[in-house]
Formats: C-alpha cells, sequence, structure tokens
C-alpha cells in the first residue's frame, strides 16, 4: 500500500486530481492548514518523513493563502 502527502490550496479540487490518477485512493485526511506555503511545505516534508510517503515539493498558489497539507493511500 502506497501513501502520498501534499499541500494545496484547494483540497476538494486536488482530491478530485489525484482520485483520477490513483482510483484506489482512500483515507483521504487534512493533516493542517496553515496560511504561508513554506510552514506547509515544512509540514509535508517532515510527514512524508514520518510516515515514508510519497512527497514532492510544490503546490500551486501563493506564499500567503490558506494552505492545507493533506495525505491519502493508494
Amino acid at each position: 500500500m502506497g501513501c502520498r502527502i501534499g499541500i494545496t490550496t484547494d483540497p476538494q479540487e486536488r482530491r478530485r486530481e489525484w482520485q483520477s490518477r490513483y482510483p484506489s485512493l482512500r483515507n483521504w485526511l487534512i493533516l493542517g492548514t496553515h496560511f504561508y506555503r513554506a510552514s506547509a511545505q515544512l509540514q509535508e516534508d517532515r510527514h512524508a518523513g514520518r510516515f515514508g510517503c510519497e512527497a514532492h515539493p510544490g503546490g500551486r498558489g501563493a506564499e500567503i493563502a490558506k494552505w492545507y497539507v493533506y495525505h491519502f493511500e493508494y
């Protein structure tokens, strides 16, 4: 079973994107919210290392926005 951690400013749209790529997507969770992209990226990195999930720096959007850190299994 694989897992992925990421950041986004639109969790519903991002989930739809991942669902089309991973039809077996399950256990979608929002792990945290941040108002700065940099702090969301730090949490993504920590969780990816902790849980051994795939993660890639990125996330589309402005530095100052409501950022969500998400997790799912596939």
